[in-house]
């Protein structure tokens, strides 16, 4: 098999003197996020024998750093801001525009919202003869007001006009798409967003107690964990007055509160103000999640909205019983009463219910903690992600009369 393609309208090969397939992969933010590690997941995987993959984004952040580290090459994009914001949005559709229009890639395959409307958009104006979108969640969610709700389902269904294909990473993400009309079923993909497997192994009782006595944690205390970005939407509020409940019943427990963000400081003064104060650990970013993760005895995630929510994926492959929301993807992931539970978001009593229900019974949570691994060994991993998309982007120059030479 080689590298070379053929094609009665375009030859691949015209566009590049590397024989290479040219990929540029667009993410909105630099954060180390779950989009964030998808797509940096899914460039790293591809075969570099065959693509030339590059990365853009927002000026600075961790993602940028990690992206580059790996030897992807970033381009940023340094009008990319996440609200809406006509002057730098139309500033950065023409810069992406130009900047795709002097590179000529063969694939631009954009993730998010903003990036996935202005990357379309750019992608159809430089006439990019492939353009592929990942839907990680959609922005017209329920915790926005009307008029940006309707605002942006609009222009959500008008940039699915300028895409190839549009990979969703649940099935729920699927009939929300379908139910608002953003996505024909024509272009519709599946494909569940990976993790590296071999990077979140089972940790040994000696490694846990080791990893608890670094993070201050004693080796008796029941430890609710969640990874996450201190974000509006994500419920860390919910948790913590959850966890509040929890305490009462379990006075021997301990919140682990993963991530960094804007609402830190927010965060800490609710724990001080009912009473948590010392009993919730905040360990900012940390790059090395899985180490964290081997210290919960239960992972929570609580959003409000949330296209699938990589960290359950995380916790399940280290035999970790979940507790997430019954919003955007998490149902794909939690089997309620099987690998973990479901609640309703914002309900703190259920909530609080659901994680002592799993502390108080070592059985049951041995048993969903198996459970949780076995479901995602088959589709969550990094390689079976990656092989899916190497297979949309074949699928595409077939379809497009572009014939690939073996």
């Amino acid at each position: 098999m080689t590298s070379e393609y053929e094609s009665t309208t375009q030859p691949l090969n015209d566009l590049t003197n590397t024989g290479k397939i040219r990929v540029l992969h667009l993410h909105t933010l630099p954060i180390v996020s779950g989009s964030g590690i998808n797509t940096f997941l899914s460039m790293k995987g591809l075969d570099k024998d065959r693509y030339e993959v590059e990365f853009g984004c927002a000026p600075g952040g961790r993602l940028n750093e990690l992206v580059a580290s790996n030897g992807i090459r970033v381009k940023e994009i340094k009008n990319f801001v996440q609200p809406l914001n006509p002057i730098k949005d139309l500033l950065a559709l023409v810069e992406l525009t130009l900047f795709l229009k002097k590179n000529r890639y063969h694939i631009i395959h954009t993730h998010n919202s903003k990036a996935g409307f202005i990357g379309r958009l750019a992608g159809k104006l430089a006439s990019v003869p492939i353009v592929v979108h990942t839907v990680h969640g959609f922005s017209f969610h329920d915790q926005e007001p009307f008029w940006k709700r309707k605002l942006l389902l609009n222009l959500e269904r008008i940039a699915s006009r300028w895409c190839d294909r549009m990979i969703f990473i649940s099935q729920p993400l699927i009939d929300w798409g379908l139910r608002e009309r953003v996505a024909r079923i024509d272009k519709i993909v599946k494909i569940y967003s990976g993790i590296e497997l071999e990077k979140f192994r089972l940790a040994s009782e000696g490694e846990t107690n080791r990893l608890r006595k670094k993070w201050g944690i004693a080796l008796d205390e029941a430890v609710i964990g969640i990874v996450s970005k201190l974000w509006e939407g994500k419920g860390h509020a919910v948790l913590i007055r959850a966890f509040s409940e929890v305490s009462k019943h379990l006075p021997n427990s301990k919140l682990v509160i993963v991530g960094e963000g804007d609402l830190k400081n927010e965060l800490e003064s609710l724990s001080s103000a009912i009473g948590m104060n010392g009993r919730v650990l905040f360990t900012g970013f940390q790059a090395n999640v899985r180490d964290l993760l081997a210290c919960f005895d239960v992972a929570v995630l609580p959003s409000f909205f949330e296209g699938m929510g990589r960290v359950l994926l995380e916790a399940m492959a280290m035999e970790k019983p979940v507790v997430g929301t019954r919003v955007g993807g998490i149902p794909d992931l939690i089997d309620d009463g099987v690998n973990g539970f479901l609640i309703e978001p914002a309900n703190v009593m259920q909530l609080s219910s659901s994680i002592l229900r799993i502390l108080n019974d070592k059985d049951l949570a041995r048993q969903m903690g198996r459970a949780g691994r076995k479901k995602i060994q088959a589709v969550y991993s990094a390689e079976y992600m990656v092989r899916a998309i190497d297979d949309v982007y074949r699928r595409l120059f077939i379809e497009k009369g572009i014939q690939y030479a073996s």
